[in-house]
């Protein structure tokens, strides 16, 4: 399992646009240093200068991001979150830290996760809590118990959530996820971006679950040209995380 994961963190930085187009800029730079530069290499380095430029700059990267985000809208329709009987919310990253209270060590996007887990709980207070999320191999803790200190320090909830310590990754916290309640109703929180991936891997699996998306990136998408920026590169990258995710699993699942 260490080496499929090792495998997989190694691909996904090579789809990265940021990552792909270093690793041809350390190349191009190669050959100028041993004074090797054809025209061949010249044109593939312009092309995917280009590539570059076009899918890290706006709005194609947020045309990218939204075209995930759209599948599912915010969760809010109070009689569809009373039907659930639970609310898992998926992993999404943490750092581990001893001095830093428990929500601090949290992603951005796990933080979203626990803010709207925490809003569909105060609307149905009798759904049971899952935080899925186990212990990467960095760490010293699972994240589901990481989200679960976080909820007790930002609530006054006493009631026990469950945690889903075993999944490494969306697969395995489906897998876990009808291990601990079959098909009964759950509403599924993650971030907008990844919710068709959660989706499609929950519902194979035979959850009968409710997307709740989160942590939306893009709201509206603009369509007027802007340089690539930090946040336009994330974007793209996020998306094509996704993409191939999704497409991967589709393949060889």
């Amino acid at each position: 399992m260490l080496k499929r994961i090792i495998l997989k963190k190694i691909l996904t930085i090579l789809i990265y646009p940021a990552s792909v187009f270093s690793l041809i800029g350390f190349w191009f730079s190669f050959l100028l240093v041993k004074n090797k530069v054809t025209a061949k290499a010249k044109y593939i380095f312009i092309g995917l200068f280009f590539l570059f430029v076009i899918i890290t700059m706006q709005p194609t990267a947020a045309i990218l991001v939204h075209s995930l985000e759209k599948d599912y809208t915010s969760l809010l329709d109070t009689n569809k979150i009373k039907e659930a009987e639970y609310i898992i919310v998926l992993g999404g990253g943490y750092n581990d830290g001893d001095e830093m209270p428990e929500s601090s060590l949290l992603s951005s996007g796990s933080l979203s996760r626990l803010i709207e887990g925490i809003r569909l709980k105060q609307i149905n207070k009798n759904a049971k809590l899952i935080f899925s999320g186990g212990k990467p191999y960095t760490e010293n803790h699972t994240e589901a118990s990481i989200y679960q200190n976080a909820y007790k320090s930002l609530t006054n909830d006493t009631i026990p959530q469950i945690l889903s310590e075993i999944p490494h990754n969306t697969k395995s916290e489906a897998d876990e996820a009808f291990k601990l309640v079959g098909n009964k109703k759950m509403l599924l929180v993650t971030s907008a971006t990844h919710m068709p991936r959660a989706m499609y891997l929950f519902q194979k699996m035979g959850c009968n679950v409710t997307p709740a998306p989160c942590d939306f990136f893009v709201k509206k998408v603009k369509y007027y040209p802007n340089f690539p920026s930090g946040n336009s590169i994330k974007q793209a990258e996020i998306a094509i995380h996704e993409y191939v995710g999704i497409l991967g699993y589709k393949l060889f699942d």
